[in-house]
């Protein structure tokens, strides 16, 4: 019974250190996709291309805000914010997030192999 359960937590332990490098992963390229959208911004933003600010509205077909919720005019839900991923800010804030947190989760996943594995 007990090389049962000695089984078991070694089977557990190989998922979790699979899981985290997983999660690891999805961070940084989360980060990495936010960083080149923060430069693709800038080069759009050098080269003068001008991002619309405003969008027809797919029912009306009167001009809306590119971020708005709703059409003022119609009421169609678009029910998504628009223009987040056009900022320079935002997609460096994002980046900067992502990149952290998966620094941290790196750092906390091998200390965790290194008890669980190494000892």
């Amino acid at each position: 019974m007990i090389r049962m359960s000695e089984q078991m937590n070694k089977i557990s332990n190989y998922v979790g250190v699979f899981v985290l490098g997983i999660l690891v992963l999805i961070f940084f390229l989360v980060a990495i996709i936010a960083a080149i959208q923060m430069f693709i911004n800038i080069y759009r933003k050098l080269r003068g291309v001008k991002v619309s600010k405003t969008i027809s509205c797919r029912t009306c077909g009167r001009s809306i805000s590119s971020s708005a919720l709703i059409c003022p005019d119609c009421g169609e839900n678009y029910g998504e914010l628009h223009g987040a991923g056009d900022s320079i800010v935002m997609c460096f804030f994002l980046a900067l997030v992502f990149f952290a947190t998966g620094v941290g989760l790196l750092t906390e996943s091998v200390g965790w192999f290194e008890r669980t594995f190494l000892n």
